[in-house]
C-alpha cells in the first residue's frame, strides 16, 4: 500500500487523483527518497509523513505532466526565443514540493560530523612527526612546532594546529 491516498492527496493539493498515479507516485518517491515502503517500520512517524506528503504532491503533478514516462531528457532548449534552463537535473521529473518533502527526511539531510580530540594530542608528552623529510621537536604537548633538517631553502618552522 502506498504511503498516500487518492483522498490525502486531494486534501494536501486540492487536485482529485487516481489510484494509478498514487502508485506511479509511490515508485517515484521510492526511487527519490532511497527506501520503499516494506521499511515503513523502521521509519519514524515524522519521516513517514514527509514520505506521503511526497507522494500526494507527486501524483498532483503527474496529472499534469501526463507525458513523465515518455519525455526525453534535455540539458537546455531554445525555441522562438525563449530558453528553458531546469533548476536541478530531475526537474522535468519530480514535483517540486515533493522534491522539498524528501530532502527533509532524516537520512537525506546533511550532518556535520563532531570529532573529538584524541588523547595522544594532550600535553602529557612529547610527539614527533615524520613527513617526507626529518624534523626536530621544539616543544611539549599542544604547543610543538617543528624545525626541518633538509637543506631545502624553504624549509622553515612547522606549527601543529
Amino acid at each position: 500500500m502506498a504511503w498516500a491516498t487518492t483522498a490525502e492527496a486531494l486534501t494536501y493539493t486540492g487536485i482529485e487523483v487516481t489510484e494509478t498515479e498514487i502508485q506511479q507516485a509511490q515508485f517515484i518517491v521510492e526511487l527519490f527518497a532511497d527506501v520503499t515502503e516494506d521499511a515503513n517500520a523502521n521509519i519514524s512517524s515524522k519521516n513517514l509523513r514527509f514520505l506521503k506528503m511526497a507522494v500526494a504532491y507527486q501524483a498532483a503533478w503527474i496529472t499534469e505532466h501526463p507525458d513523465l514516462f515518455t519525455h526525453v531528457d534535455v540539458s537546455s532548449m531554445l525555441q522562438d526565443g525563449l530558453q528553458f534552463i531546469p533548476r536541478h537535473e530531475n526537474a522535468s521529473l519530480l514535483a517540486p514540493f515533493a522534491r522539498r518533502a524528501i530532502n527533509r527526511l532524516s537520512w537525506k539531510r546533511n550532518r556535520s560530523i563532531k570529532v573529538k580530540r584524541g588523547k595522544r594530542n594532550t600535553a602529557r608528552g612529547l610527539r614527533s612527526v615524520e613527513y617526507g623529510g626529518s624534523y626536530t621537536h621544539i616543544g611539549r604537548g599542544e604547543d610543538i612546532a617543528f624545525r626541518s633538517t633538509d637543506s631545502d631553502d624553504d624549509a622553515g618552522v612547522w606549527e601543529d594546529e
